[in-house]
């Protein structure tokens, strides 16, 4: 018997790691009690069963349903983020879906005018996507609402009346969600904080892995480029949370200065996670069979345990004191170096005194995080630094030219409007065509909110809504058969609404399994046969899902092959920028610290992007896919590149500032850069740039002497910045493999 690899792997790790295994359950389930997505859900439920239950009590049920489906639909707006974009989306946005309902309700008794609204609305709500991820769920939120309007109209006398109860709903949500803001101002800013935090300790895990003799190097660097992904989207979350709510920037001494501090220490404490690199291969050849190198496996370990414990701290705003003796563990390890050095005096153990600095320097970072997450008071010194954080978040502007721009099939955000308007008009024509249920909207709603910009999300959609209707169905179909008190049926629907909202954004396999259940729970207490409606749903959702599937597959697709090489481009860009800084900097150039983080974060940014891009193409047909193991190695091996620039730049040896460095020891460097410049013209020539000589300054330009660098520094030097060339070189011959 063949047992599927993805059940093998897991019953091993059972039979390994048991223990393993569940205290990781025990940690995503606390964190996700503690969650932004939980406190979302719970929101959301409150607007929604609120206004029902108030007015089924006076008899008028069908009123508060109105209400309810407009705090559903203004809910979708409700992102996290700044509380002045928030409150400007969903009053945009309510104003929206009194429109879009009105319009609707007087369009769903003709049907050739309710296709010809599908069609505009679908593509012109779509196509908000130009301006954003906020502006796209304005758009999602008055497509929602025109499909359920639509689903039940209502007489033409009571259109309007209809619409403003749904309008109601809206401002009801509006007011719910800025009176919850107002009440916990830092809490969004606190948990999305601890969640990084959370995020970048499962990076520093991984790294652990690295250091384990037995562990698979390849397998860790596919985990370490994954998770990557994550820890860049998180933290731009934190930033545009932090950076543009005005109440947290204005705060000099409170809460949100010490969120802000946290947050600055937190990415200098990523980039010590990021370039604990070396040559693992030979340091395991060197080192294994002294037994250090799980000692250094260790520490690691546990710094990610004490930094997991400080996300969930910040995350549930409680006090964290540590009880981890980090200090003990990493003198232990240098006694073991230095007994190690005394045996082997012949050999130069540098790598293991470098490795050494940055655990203690990693050390150091989790202390001050700790230190402000509990500090009375910020000192002076530190409440005056200048992080110019306008300069890390984005700006999105809102011009119509913007719109106009996109209206051309060389637009992904054009081509994808196109196939929700088609795969939309396709499914209203079966809904209209085979009469075979009252709830056939359920297949638009399928089409519009599984059909995404990229085929490889869409398949993935497919997949996940089959399989969470299914196996939510047969939830459903047990309880309803198993437990026929009305009082435990409503436990089952609030618990299966929370689970709904809360696991919507978070994970959506779960948010199926449970809107199911949910949905016909609903039903049962309209009373209306359950098995008539799971039976309706799951042929809705099959329909809808073939349909966005092959809108996908056959309307202008989007590979992500076709977007490899830009981003390809950007990673390389950005790469060598980082370059650049570090050698204008060894030079003589002054180069403010902002630069060399900007410099840092779009490093970051650009192999996240790379990285999504990578996995997503392993999902599209094989004939689609491009030279995936050449693609995958130039992903690790630009990885390896940021990681080593970002060792030297951190290094004792560019700390000495009154050192200057010849245009020889420079060389490297200089061909490094231009390496990556020829990179650049293999994909594409445009984008080459001229060639990179640096300029040294002279002392009296730097208004320093030069000094001599010890020969352990010098060695260092040499090794470091002819390891960054052979990487480079690397990338080039990869590069004309791919393009080839």
């Amino acid at each position: 018997m063949v047992v599927p690899k993805f059940i093998d792997s897991t019953l091993r790790s059972v039979v390994k790691e048991p223990e393993a295994l569940v205290n990781n359950q025990v940690r995503e389930l606390r964190y996700f009690l503690f969650s932004q997505h939980l406190a979302d859900g719970f929101r959301i439920c409150i607007s929604i069963l609120f206004p029902v239950l108030i007015f089924a009590h006076f008899g008028h049920f069908d009123i508060g349903l109105s209400i309810s489906i407009g705090a559903v639909c203004l809910s979708v707006t409700d992102m996290p983020g700044p509380i002045l974009h928030k409150r400007n989306a969903m009053m945009y946005c309510s104003a929206l879906l009194f429109l879009v309902a009105v319009i609707t309700g007087f369009a769903s008794r003709y049907p050739l005018v309710m296709g010809i609204e599908v069609v505009l609305f679908g593509f012109f709500f779509s196509m908000f996507a130009v301006y954003g991820v906020r502006a796209g769920a304005v758009g999602g939120a008055a497509l929602l609402v025109m499909i359920l309007v639509m689903g039940k109209p209502v007489p033409e006398s009571e259109v309007v009346r209809h619409a403003f109860l749904i309008l109601s709903g809206a401002i009801w949500y509006l007011l719910l969600s800025l009176a919850f803001t107002r009440l916990w101002p830092y809490r969004a800013a606190q948990r999305a904080l601890g969640e990084c935090i959370s995020e970048i300790a499962k990076f520093l895990q991984i790294k652990s892995e690295f250091y384990t003799i037995n562990s698979d190097l390849q397998e860790a660097y596919r985990h370490l480029v994954a998770q990557q992904v994550v820890v860049s989207q998180k933290q731009d979350d934190v930033r545009e949370l932090l950076f543009k709510t005005r109440q947290i920037i204005r705060d000099s001494s409170g809460t949100g200065r010490r969120l802000m501090l946290i947050f600055i220490d937190m990415l200098d404490l990523y980039e010590q996670v990021t370039i604990i690199y070396y040559d693992y291969d030979s340091i395991r050849g060197k080192y294994g069979h002294t037994g250090i190198l799980d000692k250094i496996a260790d520490i690691i370990r546990h710094m990610a345990t004490e930094l997991d414990n400080i996300g969930f701290a910040i995350q549930s705003n409680i006090r964290y004191k540590s009880t981890a003796d980090l200090d003990a563990q990493l003198e232990r390890l240098r006694e073991k170096i230095i007994s190690l050095s005394a045996h082997d005096q012949e050999d130069s153990h540098l790598v293991l005194g470098k490795i050494l600095v940055n655990l203690r320097n990693l050390k150091h970072r989790v202390s001050e995080i700790i230190r402000y997450s509990y500090a009375e008071s910020i000192e002076k010194e530190r409440r005056t630094r200048d992080i110019g954080h306008s300069r890390f978040v984005s700006h999105q502007e809102y011009s119509f030219q913007i719109f106009k721009d996109n209206l051309t099939f060389g637009s992904s955000a054009f081509k994808h409007a196109v196939r929700v308007a088609v795969a939309a008009l396709a499914g209203f024509m079966v809904a209209h065509i085979f009469d075979y249920g009252n709830h056939s909207y359920w297949i638009l709603l399928t089409v519009v909110f599984i059909l995404k910009p990229a085929y490889s999300l869409t398949k993935q959609r497919n997949v996940q809504r089959l399989t969470g209707t299914i196996v939510g169905g047969i939830i459903g179909a047990l309880i309803l058969i198993y437990i026929p008190d009305k009082r435990v049926l409503f436990f089952f629907l609030v618990f299966f609404m929370m689970g709904t909202y809360s696991f919507l954004r978070m994970n959506y396999i779960l948010m199926v399994i449970c809107v199911t259940p949910y949905m016909l729970i609903v039903f049962k207490f309209f009373g209306a046969g359950y098995i008539d409606i799971l039976q309706e749903r799951l042929i809705d959702t099959a329909i809808g899902c073939t349909l966005a599937f092959m809108a996908s597959y056959l309307l202008f697709p989007n590979w992500e092959s076709e977007q490899l090489e830009k981003n390809m481009i950007h990673v390389l860009k950005a790469n060598m920028s980082y370059l650049q800084k570090l050698a204008d900097s060894m030079s003589g150039k002054l180069v403010a610290p902002i630069e060399y983080r900007l410099a840092r974060k779009d490093v970051y940014v650009a192999s996240a992007n790379l990285s999504v891009t990578f996995q997503r193409m392993l999902s599209e047909p094989k004939k689609r896919q491009r030279k995936n193991d050449k693609v995958y190695e130039f992903v690790v091996l630009n990885h390896i590149l940021a990681s080593n620039l970002a060792t030297f730049a951190s290094s004792d040896v560019l700390q000495k500032q009154a050192i200057l460095y010849s245009a020889e020891e420079l060389r490297p460097l200089y061909r490094s850069v231009n390496v990556l410049n020829q990179c650049l013209k293999k994909l594409d020539e445009q984008d080459g740039q001229p060639e990179y000589s640096g300029s040294v300054a002279t002392p009296a330009e730097n208004v320093q002497e030069r000094l001599p660098l010890n020969p352990p520094d010098q060695q260092f030097m040499k090794e470091q910045l002819e390891f960054i060339l052979r990487v480079c070189n690397d990338i080039y011959k990869l590069t004309g493999q791919i393009k080839g």
